[in-house]
């Protein structure tokens, strides 16, 4: 194409511009030519690296070795390539060194060597044909990993065949090897399976000694206002294991009679009345001895049942008596009412509706010192006028009394009873009118006394007691105020019917022009 537009420029030179076109074309040819060359070139330093690299063994590594790659080869070749993971160790090495008992330094003192595979047994991370499985554990005991152990010769090999590798002797196991390729552990036998020690076992225990009544065991005698008692709690590890415990003393019946003094180091709660020593380390046959001291209340006057403080340390406990005295019973009661129907809120709160259901709940506490005979009794006269008993609670209602009662009960000191009754509103509601004798008889309210405790409901009332409330009586007139009144009236009266008079007159006037025509 080139030849034939510079043949023809002489004959015709409008040719040029074509020529330039295609000198163009040209041009970007070279520069594809270019890049192809070096992409080639690229490629042939590439294929010359995969050339003349050595080749890598096809089982160079494998998740079945304790060093993954093993401890290098030629100038490569260290026991350091060993002691490094086994340091951190990695895949659990140490842990399995150590439950086979061979030591860091015995180690360190291995030769690198070659050993005869007969007679040896090779331990890797993958249970293979005829292995034995090995739990290890740590120095508590606690598995940590597993490994498997076989005869070196179980697929063939005669037992000749060398293996190169770190050849030690341990106190323990005896001879041992770390193969060169994998850093897996060879031994001549299967290592014993460790026997843990006995479990860490606990016994506790705990005196009281009266210091002022001459350092004398406090539970032989009765403990006298403001004396002073130094307790002492001892824990003592006979197990064959470390333990750790929190050695904690209650003291909440201690403290009903006396002060803490001396915490003895230990950390008091009030709340619980706890005295706490946390994390006590105890060793194998170690012993742990906590004191503390109380100071004896001046007045040991009580409500307690018994005059004894009793002090509980873990499974042991001691009871020191106490000369105290006991005030005489005191019954407090009490009383409450919800009402159910309306959301079992406070009954006193809001006012009962007709058939309604409201539950009552008696309460008698003995906050005294001694023993009392009590009897739940509710009088229910006037809770009647507006109600029906709808359930007794187990009691039993006497008809002409109009009182629910319970069996007679004991009070101890401190003890609580309750009774629980429900009644339900009538679906009408009497208007019988308020008592004249007893203003409280049907008055719109239901009153309920428990001895000294009482609740006032009020109830919705019929419409003739609501004015029966507003106009309590008819005011008082005499002639004057009558005669007066009637004359209202009579005037009123007498202004209406002569207005109806006038109108029908009009009527009749309006009715007559329009007849004349004159409208």
């Amino acid at each position: 194409m080139f030849r034939k537009i510079v043949s023809q420029l002489s004959f015709s030179p409008a040719l040029v511009g074509q020529l330039s076109f295609y000198a163009k074309r040209l041009r970007k040819e070279q520069a594809t030519r270019r890049l192809g060359l070096i992409f080639v070139a690229m490629a042939l330093v590439v294929q010359s690296l995969v050339v003349f690299q050595a080749p890598e063994a096809a089982n160079a590594s494998s998740s079945n070795d304790f060093v993954p790659g093993g401890l290098g080869i030629g100038a490569n070749r260290s026991l350091n390539n060993f002691l490094a993971p086994y340091d951190r160790n990695d895949r659990n090495l140490k842990d399995i060194f150590n439950y086979f008992g061979i030591t860091r330094e015995e180690i360190t003192n291995t030769t690198f060597g070659y050993y005869t595979i007969g007679g040896k047994k090779s331990y890797g991370f993958e249970n293979r044909a005829g292995s034995t499985t090995i739990e290890i554990t740590d120095s508590n005991f606690t598995p940590v990993t597993t490994i498997y152990g076989r005869d070196q010769t179980i697929f063939g090999d005669p037992p000749s065949t060398k293996v190169y590798g770190y050849i030690g002797h341990s106190s323990k196991i005896g001879w041992f090897a770390i193969m060169q390729y994998c850093g897996n552990l060879i031994t001549e036998r299967f290592p014993d399976k460790p026997t843990p020690p006995a479990p860490a076992n606990v016994v506790p225990s705990k005196s009281a000694i009266n210091v002022t009544q001459g350092s004398i065991d406090a539970t032989k005698t009765s403990a006298k206002a403001n004396d002073v008692i130094t307790y002492s709690v001892t824990a003592k590890n006979t197990g064959g294991t470390a333990t750790t415990l929190d050695m904690k003393d209650s003291l909440a019946d201690v403290l009903t009679f006396s002060s803490l003094t001396n915490n003895g180091g230990g950390t008091f709660n009030a709340t619980q009345k706890t005295l706490t020593w946390p994390n006590v380390a105890l060793a194998p046959g170690q012993t742990v001895t906590k004191s503390y001291t109380v100071r004896m209340n001046a007045s040991l006057v009580t409500t307690k049942k018994d005059c004894e403080m009793n002090n509980l340390f873990m499974d042991k406990i001691i009871t020191i008596p106490v000369g105290c005295t006991t005030p005489p019973a005191k019954i407090v009661v009490d009383k409450t009412s919800f009402n159910v129907s309306q959301g079992n809120v406070d009954a006193t709160t809001v006012t009962a509706k007709e058939s309604d259901k409201i539950v009552f709940t008696l309460t008698a506490e003995n906050t005294g010192g001694t023993a009392k005979s009590f009897t739940f009794e509710d009088s229910l006269s006037d809770v009647l006028e507006y109600a029906k008993l709808a359930d007794n609670g187990g009691g039993t209602f006497n008809e002409d009394t109009k009182k629910l009662s319970w069996p007679a009960i004991t009070l101890e000191p401190g003890d609580k009873q309750t009774r629980t009754f429900a009644v339900q509103i009538l679906s009408t509601i009497p208007a019988t009118p308020q008592g004249i004798s007893d203003p409280s008889s049907y008055d719109c309210k239901i009153e309920n006394t428990f001895y000294d405790a009482y609740v006032v409901i009020p109830v919705t009332c019929a419409t003739p007691k609501i004015i029966e409330n507003v106009v309590t009586e008819l005011p008082t007139t005499g002639p004057t105020e009558n005669m007066i009144f009637a004359g209202i009236v009579l005037a009123l009266v007498t202004f209406f019917y002569y207005r109806s008079k006038q109108l029908g007159t009009e009527i009749r006037l309006i009715r007559r022009d329009i007849n004349g025509g004159t409208l």
